[in-house]
């Protein structure tokens, strides 16, 4: 009896402990946030990084009835602006909207500081938009099976510009390149815009570049559209065939969502992850959303943390594939 008596004894002082335990972190939770939170955006003003990242940074504001204050933290492939996340205190007052480019690409081409996976929690993808290859009007190719068989005539005579050497520009042509087995050579520039005068110049015949922006050359009738890097071909672009119906398998999209320290909880992960998403549904969220040619996504955080996993060893395989290497 006195076994049994101090066996029940036992598990009922754990069950206080964990409650002991357990309820300020749930009153943290529900209260929160109780002081402003900061929204770390790690590219500079103006690109859709930025944007989106002040747009929710407002609707939370709203939400939240606190102050949602976004700081640009910029430099080094966004890895500053990441390290300083992995670093902070996992209290939900200090959040990345990331973008694709720092979680699962930089890790792969440079020693960065923090590990995509274990240093940063993952919350929610908001969104996610596709990349076209565009091409000078006098270009003879109009389709990327043109383009695959005018390179395998011509291989290494063909070029094609980009951002930047490991960028999702320069990528989304090596992978192109190496699925097809073609050679097309690549004239790194720093950066988009003028890399893009160069192409409309006619001095290099291709580039890849985002949804929104190639949707306002495209209708400028500046450039014109190959293909587009999404699986399936894009609404906003109805009549440009995915790459992926050339080249089965193909999928290049950046995506932009929340991060958090490591170490969160997963009550508070949870509350930050529905806010979001209840942001993500409205109507007129997905309207904007439309306007830049960007796909909604709002998944869960362990789905997001799969996407981050597999991203990082598809980008991993394709850079070691073609040896592509940065100073």
């Amino acid at each position: 009896m006195n076994k049994r008596f101090l066996q029940h004894g036992l598990m009922a002082l754990g069950a206080s402990l964990a409650f002991l335990v357990s309820a300020p972190l749930l009153a943290q939770v529900q209260s929160y946030p109780n002081k402003p939170v900061k929204v770390i955006v790690t590219f500079p003003p103006g690109g859709t990084p930025d944007i989106y990242g002040r747009i929710l940074a407002q609707e939370l504001s709203t939400l939240w009835k606190q102050s949602v204050i976004v700081e640009n933290k910029t430099g080094a492939s966004g890895m500053i602006g990441t390290d300083y996340i992995a670093k902070s205190t996992p209290d939900g007052y200090n959040l990345l909207f990331a973008a694709d480019a720092s979680i699962t690409i930089a890790p792969n081409l440079y020693a960065a500081p923090y590990n995509s996976v274990k240093d940063l929690t993952p919350i929610v993808n908001v969104a996610s938009g596709p990349f076209v290859m565009l091409a000078n009007s006098s270009f003879p190719a109009n389709t990327v099976k043109e383009l695959i068989a005018l390179a395998k005539q011509q291989p290494g005579k063909i070029s094609y510009a980009s951002s930047g050497a490991g960028g999702q520009q320069h990528l989304s042509m090596e992978m192109v390149k190496s699925m097809a087995d073609v050679n097309i050579a690549h004239i790194p520039y720093k950066g988009f815009g003028q890399g893009i005068n160069d192409v409309m110049a006619g001095h290099v015949p291709l580039i890849f570049g985002g949804i929104t922006a190639s949707i306002q050359l495209i209708k400028g009738g500046k450039l014109k559209p190959i293909g587009i890097t999404s699986a399936v071909r894009s609404k906003a672009l109805p009549n440009v065939p995915a790459i992926a119906e050339t080249l089965p398998g193909f999928r290049v999209e950046a995506w932009y969502g929340f991060m958090g320290p490591p170490g969160m909880s997963r009550d508070l992960v949870h509350k930050i992850n529905a806010d979001v998403i209840s942001i993500i549904k409205r109507h007129d969220f997905q309207e904007r959303l439309a306007a830049d040619a960007i796909e909604p996504v709002g998944n869960t955080p362990d789905e997001f943390a799969a996407q981050v996993v597999s991203d990082l060893a598809a980008w991993n395989k394709l850079i070691k594939t073609v040896n592509i290497k940065v100073e």
